[in-house]
């Protein structure tokens, strides 16, 4: 009984913490006025700052692919292709241009060797060897470790080798035979990026396509019809708002505090409360200088 009483206080205070941060007022003044002896022309408008966070896959086929299913076994892929999932997404109110300056993104790449490469793992020799030949070579380093392998963990190989010792020449093993591997079955490599995009708020529309995305492409522009629809949908909250004065002439622009959720098809990326001032109202006071 205690365990459900802490349950339902635990709902109870995170419905009191969320519609406390609904109901959050931001305002900002509005039209021409002084301040600090400054003419001053102000207006609200609001612009939303969409993080999409993009994976990357790669795949290369192995120089020796079409060999793998006589020499190993088992086919291999002979195409190459790049496929994108759009993983993650983030919404914020654009604050400042600054928070727009900040949107490199740091992104996994393969290492680049520069100044000279290194020897290729199928080169054993300085013997050129046609591309059959040098595919049978790389199949029989695959069988020579696995045999070199199961010695070592049968304590046939040398001495016997223990502890530390063992996992590290184990390691170094899987570590090669990897590499002869993807001679043949190729490399994957997954990458992940983020893009962001500054859309302003149109008053008069509720979803705006904030990009394209194209599991073969990624990211496309918002006109191309290659790629499935991003989009951004808002919906205003029934907020109250301070009485507006009739005869007031300082006017205040209050944002509503709007939910919005950034869609992939049938998929939610990003659900957020925002104060937008496009939906909200303006409000009219007293001067309290005259």
């Amino acid at each position: 009984m205690r365990r459900i009483f802490n349950i339902v206080a635990l709902a109870v205070a995170v419905t009191f913490v969320a519609n406390a941060s609904a109901q959050q007022v931001v305002k900002q003044r509005i039209g021409v006025y002084k301040e600090s002896g400054n003419v001053v022309v102000a207006e609200a408008t609001t612009s939303l700052v969409v993080d999409l966070v993009v994976e990357h896959d790669s795949f290369k086929p192995g120089p020796y692919a079409r060999y793998a299913q006589k020499l190993l076994g088992t086919r291999a892929s002979l195409v190459a292709r790049d496929e994108y999932r759009l993983v993650g997404a983030d919404v914020a109110v654009l604050r400042d241009a600054a928070y727009y300056a900040d949107a490199e993104r740091p992104e996994h790449r393969a290492p680049v060797y520069m100044g000279h490469s290194p020897l290729a793992i199928d080169r054993l020799s300085s013997t050129e060897l046609g591309a059959e030949s040098a595919a049978v070579e790389a199949a029989e380093q695959i069988f020579a470790l696995r045999q070199a392998r199961l010695e070592l963990v049968t304590g046939e190989l040398g001495d016997g080798v223990y502890g530390g010792g063992l996992e590290s020449a184990l390691r170094e093993i899987d570590n090669l035979e990897r590499k002869y591997l993807e001679l043949f079955y190729g490399r994957s490599e997954v990458t992940t990026s983020s893009e962001r995009v500054v859309m302003a708020v149109d008053g008069d529309a509720t979803s705006n396509i904030v990009a394209r995305f194209s599991p073969t492409e990624g990211l496309v522009a918002k006109d191309d019809l290659t790629g499935d629809i991003v989009m951004v949908v808002i919906t205003p909250s029934n907020m109250e708002y301070p009485q507006s004065d009739i005869k007031g002439t300082v006017a205040y622009r209050y944002a509503n505090n709007c939910e919005v959720v950034v869609t992939y098809g049938q998929e939610q990326l990003a659900r957020r409360i925002l104060p937008i001032y496009e939906f909200g109202a303006t409000v009219m006071y007293l001067n309290p200088n005259k």
